[in-house]
């Protein structure tokens, strides 16, 4: 029979699968008016069953903007995850049919949707749907939501804006899609989602929409929404699909080193940022997490960044008992090339987060690898990531791969 756990894990990967996300655990890097700035795209994406009707993808274009949707197909088990696969395969196809072509049109693409769904539904199905497209230089917003919750904006100023539902849910029987442009706002956090997250039940019965635009307006990074979002509901009531978008200017107040590609070098940067944690007050054990994991981030940036040694080459070397030698040698011939460390501590009342990035001037790698600990995070090996999804709260890459952002909590979280 089909629903054997086997058969249904099977499905569940496949639902993966055909999700796409160009931009998993990556930050984009922004220039504005000289300043550089860094937008971060979280999805978080928690089927309340193995067979889900909630589904997403999030897509780049090849002129920087970016594409993304949440549906919601009607029930549960087998029909709604069919429908979901079906509008996600869809939605993806034609959108690099599109970039291959002229580029993609959003217009086009809700157009042909829309078409596809009048084909592909059942009579009595219908589909909740939101589609957005945000040119983040431009930082404007196109979107067509059909029956789906309101989204929320916070501007850099501050102000907040409910975007609601333009459309009904889309059925065979509709007709057309009207999609709208928001004006020009220069935006600091977005908050887009499916219904199982506003519809979820707090410990007291009211529905968590109550106080979602306040756990979305406090919230200081997406690892903090998560955890108010935990506090509150548990794992939810139905399936919980969110995209969480923030846009930041690297703090005034973070110390910037530049050091050279040496082990000195990096014995007494650890040194100063040890001693930065210490006046600070941060306790023994984050304090030790934290420093294990900037130890094995930049061995991992002289080695693997400024000396060029890949994993099999390193073992090769460790197993032959050449390894200290080689990297003395290489010492010698990189130390010139540059390491950069920036780190320091964002405030903010309730909870303080620790945030560095490690940036070297080596190749870095394909990002896009990184699929694999959403599709199968137990067999994801490599120390470096084995540390950090162990012992940090989140961690973003450049688009390049050859820096890492990474985050930690430094004060509890405190009782909701």
């Amino acid at each position: 029979m089909f629903h054997h756990k086997e058969d249904l894990e099977k499905a569940f990967n496949k639902e993966l699968f055909v999700i796409k996300n160009d931009l998993y655990y990556q930050q984009i890097d922004l220039t504005k008016n000289k300043k550089k700035e860094l937008l971060r795209v979280d999805i978080s994406y928690k089927p309340h069953s193995t067979l889900s009707g909630d589904t997403y993808s999030l897509r780049k274009t090849n002129d920087g903007r970016l594409v993304g949707f949440i549906a919601d197909a009607m029930g549960k088990g087998l029909s709604a995850a069919m429908s979901a696969m079906a509008i996600t395969r869809f939605l993806n196809y034609f959108f690099d049919e599109l970039e291959e072509e002229e580029g993609f049109v959003f217009d086009v693409w809700i157009t042909k949707t829309l078409k596809f769904l009048q084909k592909n539904l059942f009579d009595e199905e219908i589909m909740s749907i939101v589609l957005v497209e945000y040119d983040i230089h431009a930082s404007v917003i196109k979107y067509a939501s059909c029956g789906m919750p309101a989204f929320f904006i916070i501007s850099e100023k501050g102000e907040f804006q409910s975007i609601r539902s333009n459309n009904p849910p889309l059925s065979v029987f509709t007709k057309s899609v009207r999609s709208n442009i928001l004006p020009s706002v220069p935006i600091a956090k977005m908050l887009c989602y499916s219904d199982g997250l506003s519809e979820s039940l707090l410990h007291d019965g009211k529905l968590y929409a109550s106080c979602l635009k306040e756990d979305f307006i406090d919230s200081i990074c997406v690892k903090d929404f998560r955890d108010k979002v935990k506090e509150r509901i548990g794992k939810g009531d139905d399936d919980l699909t969110y995209i969480y978008i923030q846009k930041l200017e690297i703090s005034k107040t973070f110390k910037v080193l530049r050091i050279p590609s040496t082990y000195e070098a990096i014995d007494a940067a650890l040194l100063g940022i040890t001693q930065y944690l210490k006046a600070h007050y941060i306790d023994s054990k984050t304090s030790s997490q934290i420093m294990l994991t900037l130890s094995e981030l930049l061995l991992n940036a002289l080695e693997h960044g400024s000396f060029g040694v890949d994993k099999a080459r390193k073992n090769y070397l460790i197993e032959h008992n050449l390894f200290d030698e080689e990297m003395l040698r290489l010492e010698k011939v990189h130390q010139r090339k540059k390491i950069k460390i920036i780190y320091g501590i964002i405030p903010n009342g309730k909870r303080e987060l620790f945030e560095a990035t490690i940036s070297d001037q080596g190749e870095g790698f394909d990002t896009m690898v990184l699929k694999n600990i959403v599709l199968n995070a137990e067999k994801f090996s490599g120390r470096g990531f084995v540390i950090i999804r162990k012992l940090l709260d989140h961690f973003y890459f450049n688009k390049k791969g050859n820096a890492i952002t990474i985050q930690k909590f430094i004060t509890p979280t405190l009782e909701l």
